[in-house]
């Protein structure tokens, strides 16, 4: 009979990682977050402590898989080229370098080869999202015209910072539109995968 219990009572000290999340069954763990943080994937906002960006880091992943899913569900992942040395080389820079990263990853025992996967992921999403939306998402004039003077201008001025000319900074000021107009896409994107979806949070 104790022969019996012993590969039992072996199987019950090890310890089950923490599923922190469910997305229509995938779970989010632990380990998930930790590659997250290590490679820098998620910016950490000024003055937010720990607990707070630990679950900024979850809630970006279970939105991550939402939208890696929908990519799956309609075979559309396996035919978006990426470059995944662009993406690796991301990571690094990110840390500082390679080095640096794997001395991170060591220190959580996760492999590189689970990093490289989790920015292939993110990578096809990213070049989904650019190619999906990304024409779409143009500033006319007009906008711009707005944005700077009813927006940008006061702030500067509170700032004590010198005012330019819009046309010294036409550019700068598209390209925020551009990646406002592209996070809004995102956004409402990712809002109408999650009504469809089931999604258990397991942490507070």
């Amino acid at each position: 009979m104790l022969a019996l219990l012993f590969p039992v009572l072996l199987t019950a000290a090890v310890e089950v990682e923490r599923v922190l999340a469910l997305v229509n069954g995938v779970p989010v763990l632990v380990s998930d977050v930790d590659l997250a943080e290590v490679a820098a994937l998620v910016p950490r906002q000024p003055g937010e402590n720990e607990d707070d960006y630990r679950r900024a880091v979850v809630e970006a992943l279970v939105d991550l898989e939402l939208r890696w899913q929908d990519l799956e569900a309609a075979a559309i992942a396996p035919r978006i080229p990426v470059d995944l040395d662009a993406a690796w080389r991301k990571a690094v820079s990110g840390v500082g370098d390679e080095g640096e990263l794997h001395r991170r990853l060591e220190g959580i025992g996760l492999s590189e080869g689970a990093l490289r996967d989790l920015l292939r992921r993110a990578a096809v999403v990213e070049a989904y999202v650019a190619t999906r939306f990304g024409p779409f998402v143009r500033p006319g004039a007009q906008e711009v015209d707005r944005v700077w003077h009813d927006e940008l201008i006061p702030k500067l001025k509170a700032a004590g910072q010198p005012v330019p000319e819009l046309s010294q900074v036409r550019g700068e000021v598209e390209a925020l539109l551009r990646e406002r107009k592209l996070t809004a896409e995102v956004e409402r994107w990712t809002a109408d995968l999650a009504k469809r979806a089931e999604i258990i949070r397991y942490f507070r």
